[in-house]
This record gives C-alpha cells, sequence and structure tokens, in this order.
C-alpha cells in the first residue's frame, strides 16, 4: 500500500477515535462534580469547545471565562485575541468574547467575580442576568444591576457599554482606554476618576505598583491604591 494512503488512513481512523471518545456537556451543570477542563456544545449539532468548570468552590457549576494568576500571560491584547480567546485554560485565560456571547445568548447567566490582594485578602462580587451582546455591537455588556458581596460594586457603570481593545477603541471620552489601561475591557471613560470602576484585565505588576490606573483592580476593593494578586470572572445558569 502507499506509504502516504496509510499514513492518511492511520490518522483518520485517530481522529474518529478521539472523537468517538470525547464526551460534551451543554453546560457546567452537567459536568461531573470535579474542576477541569470539558468539552461543551450548546446545541446537539453545534461545535464544542473546552472551557474550565468550577465544581467544587461556591456551590459549583461555575463557567470561568477570565483567570489571572501571575504575570506570564499579557493580557493588553488585540481585538481578534479578545474576540477569540487566548490562554491557557489550567491557568492564565480569556475565553473569548464570540462564546461569551454564544453561551449568554443560550442561556441566562449570573456572573461572580472573585479577588485576591497582595495580603490575601479575598472578596468576591455576584451579578444577576450577564449578557454579552454580538459583535455588530462590539460585545456591549448587559447587566440588571442587581448585585451582591464583599467586594463592593464595581461594574455596573459598564452596562451597556461597548467592549474596547488597543487597536479598536469603543469607550466614551478621547482617549484609548485600552492602549492606557493595558487591557481590554468595557472602558466607560478611564479618565473619570470614580471609584465604582474596575480595570481587571489591566496590567499584572509584580512590583505592586499601579502606573496611572492601568493595572488590575477592583475600585470598591482598594481601587487603584490596591492592585489584585488574582482574579476570576465566572458565569452560572440561573437557578
Amino acid at each position: 500500500m502507499d506509504l502516504s494512503k496509510t499514513t492518511v488512513m492511520i490518522a483518520f481512523y485517530a481522529i474518529s477515535l478521539i472523537s468517538a471518545v470525547r464526551v460534551t456537556y451543554k453546560s457546567c451543570n452537567e459536568a461531573p462534580n470535579q474542576s477541569g477542563i470539558y468539552w461543551i456544545s450548546l446545541t446537539d449539532n453545534g461545535i464544542p469547545f473546552q472551557v474550565y468548570c468550577e465544581q467544587e468552590k461556591y456551590a459549583g457549576h461555575w463557567l470561568v471565562f477570565q483567570s489571572r494568576n501571575d504575570d506570564s500571560t499579557s493580557f493588553n491584547r488585540s481585538w481578534n485575541e479578545y474576540k477569540y480567546g487566548f490562554g491557557n485554560l489550567g491557568n492564565n485565560f480569556w475565553l473569548g468574547l464570540d462564546k461569551l456571547h454564544q453561551l449568554t445568548n443560550s442561556f441566562s447567566y449570573d456572573l461572580m467575580v472573585v479577588m485576591d490582594d497582595y495580603l490575601d485578602f479575598f472578596a468576591f462580587q455576584r451579578y444577576e442576568h450577564f449578557v454579552v451582546n454580538n459583535e455588530s455591537s462590539d460585545y456591549s455588556l448587559r447587566l440588571s444591576g442587581v448585585n451582591y458581596g464583599t467586594a463592593g460594586e464595581s461594574l455596573f457603570i459598564y452596562n451597556n457599554e461597548k467592549f474596547s481593545t488597543f487597536d479598536r477603541s469603543n469607550n466614551k471620552g478621547t482617549a484609548n482606554c485600552a492602549a492606557e489601561m493595558a487591557g481590554g475591557y468595557w472602558h466607560y471613560d478611564c479618565r473619570n476618576v470614580l471609584r465604582t470602576r474596575s480595570n481587571l484585565n489591566g496590567l499584572y505588576d509584580l512590583d505592586h505598583i499601579m502606573r496611572n490606573g492601568s493595572g488590575m483592580w477592583w475600585g470598591e476593593f482598594g481601587g487603584t491604591g490596591k492592585p489584585l494578586k488574582k482574579t476570576r470572572m465566572m458565569i452560572k445558569i440561573r437557578e
């Protein structure tokens, strides 16, 4: 048999075998009760993609779409990188705005933001009805405004705001906020000094020095003067 044909046949059977044993779920609600990376498909014929499900903390069934633990991954990324996602699902990553839109328009989700500072103080804030609109709306954010937690409210100001990156600025004001704040986000007006703002995709700085607010911070949990060591943004299907 021709060697090239043999190689093709082996590759085909290998792919078929992988596809046959790969288990997909419709959400983290259906995934096993162990935190980890799982394949999900929102419809029976949908294209599956991998997500990290937090199953062991906060009553479980949380799908993590942003995670930051160290400075090994830059979050100062382009529009396309934020659109499709980047990083390592086991450590630092952004799942992708396209996937966030698909998810939050398939089910009704709550959002929870969890964070630690450099003194290892932990805080969280939970929001009801988190939705990311499609790319034609520049992935604008929708929140109901109902929230509670220990971190303090520092996100609702971005309700109905468009997403911005350094190469596609959609924020209010004259500044390119994604460039100034060193990361893509629903930036509002970064030169408007408000305690209820946040910058979870900003610069991860091991020196704990904030450069003009460009670091990673949450307004009501210390603001620009108290940089964060770890953050997670997670969504969970509303019960």
